[in-house]
C-alpha cells in the first residue's frame, strides 16, 4: 500500500505483533505517529535495534502484554532491523501475537522483502511500497508548500531518498526565509552551489575512486578556509571506513556495515561498492601516506593544495 494509504490501515485489535516493510528509513520514523494513532488508546513508543530487543528475556515481554498499566499507558516497541530476528524471539512472538488484551505491541519494522516469507503466516505485513519522484514531489508540496515546478525540480536535484530531502529543505527553509516561497533559483544557488561542500561529497568521491572530484573537491574546502588537518581527517574517516567495510563485507548486511562505521543506511550501497574498488594493499599503503600528511602540516609548511592533489592520487587515482 502506498503510505498515505497506511494512514486509514485499521489493525485489527486482538493482533500485538506486526510486520512494517518499508524500504525508506523517513517513512519508518514517520510511521511511529501514525502507529500511535491507527493502534488507539495511550501507546508509550520505544524505538529499540533488533540486538536491543533480543537482549529483553521472554518472561518479560509476556509480563508486559499482560500486566496494565499503573499509568494507563501501555507499551509499544517499533523494532528496527527486524530482519536479524532470530527463530526463538520470533517463537516468543508467536505466543504473543494472540494474547488477549494485551498492554504490549511489536512492530517489526524491516525493509527486506525475503524476511517477511517467513513471517506472513504468523503476523499481519503491511507493505509500503516505495516512493516514485511524483509522489516525492507531492510529498515535497505537503509538507513544505512549495510549487509543483519546484518540487519537481528538487527531486531531479536531489533525488527521492526523504532523509536528504528533508536535510536539504531544512537547509533551503533556512536560506529563503518565512517571508517567501523556496524557489527553483534557491536550489541553483544553495543546493548546487553548496553541492561540492555536501556531508557526502568527499566521500563519494572517494568511494567512487574518482581522483579528479576528489582534488576539485579538497580545492574548494581549502578555498572556503578550511583548516588543512581537518580536510585530512575527512580523508581519514572515509579510509577508516573503507578499512572495516571491506573486513565486514560478505559476513554482515549491508546495514548492518553501515551501522559499523557509522554512515546512514542509505550509503550502505555506496560504501560497498567503493570496498570493492580497493584493494587491502592500497587501503594499507593509504593509511601510511595519511600518517606522513599529518607529520607534514603539523611540522612544516608544504604547498598544501599541491600536497593534497599527489597524496589524493597515491591514495584515489593511482
Amino acid at each position: 500500500m502506498r503510505f498515505s494509504e497506511f494512514r486509514q490501515y485499521r489493525p485489527n485489535p486482538g493482533h500485538n505483533v506486526f510486520v512494517f516493510l518499508c524500504e525508506d528509513e523517513f517513512l519508518v520514523q514517520e510511521s511511529r505517529a501514525i502507529w500511535a494513532k491507527i493502534l488507539g488508546g495511550n501507546w508509550q513508543f520505544e524505538k529499540l535495534h533488533v540486538k536491543e530487543f533480543e537482549e529483553i528475556e521472554p518472561h518479560r515481554l509476556m509480563d508486559d502484554a499482560l500486566t496494565p498499566s499503573l499509568f494507563s499507558q501501555n507499551r509499544a516497541m517499533l523494532v528496527m532491523s527486524a530482519e536479524k530476528l532470530s527463530k526463538g524471539r520470533t517463537e516468543d512472538l508467536t505466543l504473543l501475537h494472540n494474547v488477549a488484551n494485551s498492554t504490549l505491541k511489536i512492530i517489526l519494522a524491516t525493509g527486506n522483502p525475503k524476511s517477511v516469507e517467513g513471517w506472513m503466516k504468523s503476523f499481519p505485513v503491511i507493505h509500503i511500497d516505495p516512493l516514485k519522484p511524483a509522489e516525492v514531489a507531492r510529498w515535497l508540496m505537503d509538507r513544505y508548500g512549495v510549487t509543483a515546478e519546484t518540487a519537481r525540480y528538487i527531486v531531479e536535484v536531489v533525488g527521492t531518498e526523504l532523509y536528504p530531502l528533508h536535510n536539504e529543505m531544512e537547509k533551503l527553509r533556512t536560506y529563503a526565509g518565512e517571508s517567501r516561497p523556496i524557489e527553483a533559483r534557491d536550489v541553483d544557488a544553495l543546493v548546487l552551489r553548496s553541492g561540492k561542500f555536501a556531508p557526502f561529497e568527499l566521500d563519494d568521491a572517494i568511494l567512487a575512486r574518482d581522483y579528479k572530484r576528489s582534488v576539485q573537491v579538497v580545492g574548494a574546502m581549502l578555498d572556503e578556509g578550511m583548516e588543512p588537518l581537518i580536510v585530512l581527517s575527512r580523508i581519514v574517516r572515509v579510509w577508516r571506513q573503507l578499512f572495516i567495510g571491506k573486513g565486514l563485507g560478505g559476513k554482515q548486511s549491508g546495514k548492518d556495515v553501515a551501522a559499523a562505521v557509522m554512515i546512514p543506511a542509505f550509503k550502505a550501497a555506496d560504501l560497498a561498492a567503493g570496498c570493492k574498488k580497493y584493494e587491502w594493499k592500497l587501503l594499507a599503503r593509504g593509511f601510511r601516506e595519511l600518517l606522513h600528511a599529518d607529520r607534514a602540516f603539523k611540522t612544516s609548511s608544504p604547498n598544501v593544495e599541491a600536497y593534497f592533489d599527489v597524496m589524493l592520487w597515491k591514495l584515489v587515482g593511482g
